[in-house]
């Protein structure tokens, strides 16, 4: 289902020339110089091909040339029309240690003479007089003369090219070339032609799946999706990757969009990176959720502040408006049953491991992604209201849930952000770990924030099916959430009697009420007279009252001995939820006494 989703997208991104995707048996390469020769072979100049940035910085220009990338491996592996130095012209450029460096000159020279033997075997094959001018050109040419040349020193990593002085294309853009490039892309013989598992014809059958590249962690040359690497892998007499039977051309499409989608012009909105899972995405055609998903995943609800883009961002604006409402894809003015898909891809070594894949219609993304922030819906800390500069968002990016469990990026669990990722969009329970990792951070650090809250809530929600509710609930009587809004009590009333001390009892006895609240409690509420003492008329027995409703309503056989982690994670929202409301201004209730005229 992946290899075939990614193979139908190759002609959708085909088709589209913002993805500057390469047809079968080309890819996009830098380009830094061109050897400009004449149409007798001899040398015109070594020109510089790089264009400047708007910071006038000199980039390598990007051109589509024959062979899908430059062949790996320590042995001489020429391209054809295009290389680097050391192929094309027998030099590159001297390393400050002279003995690597005599040794890198001796093999550019090796290398050179690969690539020209290599020209020389197809020269009557392609029969072209631009090709054969090329050939002239290597056959005649002196890597001494080099030195006529500076320029090539100073043009950094990226690729050459051949063109004819006075043509505008390059060589290897020639009509002979690019005919007899395809006529020999096939390679498939009797024997390695059989059924592609892609698209169920009768096609030559790829020995070695492309390179996936860009995947964070991955080799930088490239993995394998798709490898056989040993015998016990491989079943019915066959080899490599004639056990997964894909057509040459299936897997060059389905890794070329692949690729444009990790490292392609448009990646970044395909392409998010969730702890140790590089994470893309697309549809089945172009769709305002394919644009933004990137944003709302990454971004949650401060992408609409990030974004410039006004178009972008009313865009953004509606998608979230959809989420919060459960609304339909339809609404955004287009069709819901369009197909989105989502990939996780982690590093494995020469390979690559797949963390997730789902997909599913628009619709059903909208309402999983709608399900997700009712789960995480609790009365925010901060927000726009109370004039916070940094509001708590209504829509938490999924970066902003994950780091809350660890101290440090990287702490973080390196299989939770996918989990994460795969629970979110597929509607399945949360892993059980965020929740055991978020209470683990509270009891290091006693902080009870509106995303470790509402992270909680949303475990407890889906996973346990409890009914959690959004702000203070003083009917719930449930032993944990009432002892939570004990202890905010308790500490609330210690800061109005003392202000701010060194070590509260919130720093002190956090970890131990939640988790073994007889051995604290008694303690906290003799403690607690002498606070309540030092508190003035109103607020004293506001205090008073509320503490003693909430004590009543524990179990009458006293406070347990101990706390499940479930039980601890109630604690805390109880906790939150009572902390929040004494800092929420109260609306006051109109008076009912007439109002007396003076004469």
């Amino acid at each position: 289902m992946i290899l075939q989703s990614l193979n139908e997208l190759y002609s959708r991104l085909a088709a589209d020339p913002d993805y500057e995707i390469a047809p079968p048996g080309f890819s996009p390469q830098k380009i830094g110089f061109r050897i400009v020769i004449k149409v007798d072979g001899t040398l015109f100049d070594i020109q510089d091909a790089r264009t400047p940035d708007e910071n006038g910085k000199m980039q390598n220009i990007v051109m589509l040339v024959p062979g899908e990338s430059k062949p790996s491996g320590s042995g001489l592996n020429p391209c054809t029309l295009w290389d680097n130095s050391a192929y094309l012209l027998g030099y590159k450029k001297p390393d400050k240690d002279p003995q690597k460096a005599e040794k890198e000159a001796a093999r550019a020279l090796e290398t050179f003479a690969e690539c020209t033997k290599h020209h020389l075997a197809i020269e009557r094959e392609i029969n072209d007089p631009h090709f054969s001018a090329v050939c002239r050109f290597m056959e005649q040419w002196d890597p001494v003369r080099i030195t006529e040349f500076p320029i090539v020193n100073d043009l950094g990593t990226g690729f050459g090219i051949f063109q004819i002085q006075g043509e505008k294309k390059p060589v290897h853009e020639s009509a002979a070339v690019q005919d007899w490039w395809m006529r020999s892309q096939s390679t498939g013989v009797p024997g390695d032609i059989a059924q592609c598992l892609l698209t169920g014809e009768i096609l030559p059958i790829a020995r070695l799946h492309p390179k996936i590249k860009s995947v964070t962690g991955a080799q930088s040359s490239g993995a394998s999706l798709v490898s056989f690497n040993a015998s016990a892998y491989e079943s019915y007499g066959k080899s490599q990757s004639y056990n997964a039977p894909v057509s040459e051309t299936s897997a060059f499409c389905y890794g070329t969009a692949l690729n444009s989608l990790l490292a392609g012009p448009k990646s970044s909105k395909h392409r998010i990176r969730i702890g140790d899972t590089t994470t893309v995405f697309w549809t089945e055609k172009p769709s305002i959720v394919e644009d933004c998903f990137a944003d709302i995943f990454a971004g949650g609800s401060q992408a609409t502040e990030e974004v410039q883009d006004e178009t972008k961002r009313g865009q953004l604006q509606r998608i979230l408006e959809a989420i919060r409402s459960g609304g339909k894809y339809q609404e955004l003015g287009e069709s819901g049953e369009t197909q989105f898909h989502i990939l996780g891809l982690a590093p494995n070594a020469a390979r690559i491991s797949i963390r997730f894949y789902h997909g599913s219609k628009v619709d059903d993304l909208l309402a999983k992604l709608h399900d997700h922030h009712r789960c995480l819906e609790i009365v925010r800390q901060f927000t726009e209201q109370t004039g916070s500069r940094f509001p708590d968002p209504e829509f938490p990016a999924l970066w902003q849930i994950i780091r809350e469990t660890a101290r440090a990026a990287d702490e973080i669990p390196p299989l939770l952000g996918g989990a994460l990722a795969r629970a979110i969009i597929e509607g399945t329970p949360y892993p059980e770990g965020l929740f055991s990792a978020i209470i683990r951070r509270i009891h290091a650090d006693r902080t009870i924030n509106y995303l470790r809250a509402a992270t909680l809530k949303a475990v407890l929600t889906r996973n346990h099916k409890l009914d959690i509710p959004i702000m203070l609930d003083t009917e719930n009587t449930d032993p944990a959430y009432l002892l939570g809004r004990l202890f905010a009590a308790l500490e609330k009333t210690q800061e109005d009697a003392l202000g701010n001390v060194n070590a509260g009892i919130r720093d002190r006895f956090y970890s131990a009420a939640s988790s073994t609240p007889a051995s604290v409690f008694p303690r906290l509420l003799r403690t607690y007279q002498h606070h309540l003492s030092k508190l003035n008329g109103g607020a004293k027995v506001n205090r008073e009252r509320m503490v003693q409703e909430i004590v009543a309503s524990v179990d009458a056989s006293g406070f347990p001995n101990q706390f499940a982690l479930k039980k601890q994670g109630i604690f805390a929202i109880g906790y939150y939820h009572q902390r929040k409301d004494f800092f929420t201004k109260k609306e006051t209730a109109p008076t009912s006494e007439p109002v007396t005229e003076t004469v």
